[in-house]
């Protein structure tokens, strides 16, 4: 093994331990919750003990902002804009639709976010930055692509105002499918947005 390569291994194993680390973070909270994860359950996931969850993560608070920045991170890789036209950004946003559809709905995936609103209470600010961050990122995102549906110039707060209306579509009409076990409930309350572009 030549230098480099010493000098490496390290760091990979510790990376590898992390992100490890990070997995089980994720899923413990989706299942029991932020309140309900113990780095003692996270260790034996792992294969690790306790102390080294805490050598990586010194508190629950810093754990669960690494497993939120990461989530944000994760989804801002996505989120990738259309081309500069009309149409590629009405294409854009029925994919937001759909790809929300098939994970909360068909998949009845529950998102982080979601799990971490319930406890906001017990979370760091740290925590709750990240989580801003991810919702103003598709704030952003949004305004961006219906921004691009308009033949003349759209204002700042018109794009914002839509992609406000969206998200809000989208979440309540996901809260009312799981409400009522309807799932035709979601398509009917995001039917506006899917031809958008026919009406700005």
């Amino acid at each position: 093994m030549d230098m480099k390569s010493k000098l490496e291994a390290p760091n990979k194993a510790v990376n590898t331990t992390k992100i490890a680390i990070l997995d089980a973070a994720l899923e413990a909270m989706l299942k029991q919750g932020y309140k309900a994860m113990s780095f003692r359950d996270l260790a034996a996931v792992v294969g690790i003990k306790s102390a080294s969850v805490h050598y990586h993560f010194p508190t629950k608070g810093d754990l669960c902002t690494a497993v939120m920045r990461r989530y944000r991170d994760d989804y801002a890789e996505r989120l990738v804009l259309p081309k500069k036209k009309r149409q590629a950004a009405q294409k854009a946003l029925n994919k937001f639709i759909d790809d929300f559809k098939l994970q909360v709905i068909d998949e009845e995936y529950v998102s982080l976010c979601t799990v971490l609103a319930v406890e906001k209470s017990l979370l760091d600010e740290a925590t709750l930055e990240a989580m801003s961050e991810f919702y103003e990122m598709k704030y952003d995102w949004l305004a961006t692509v219906i921004s691009y549906m308009k033949k003349e110039w759209m204002p700042t707060e018109e794009s914002r105002q839509y992609a406000s209306q969206i998200l809000a579509s989208m979440h309540g009409a996901s809260v009312l499918v799981r409400a009522t076990g309807q799932s035709e409930c979601f398509e009917q309350a995001v039917a506006p947005w899917r031809n958008l572009v026919d009406r700005i």
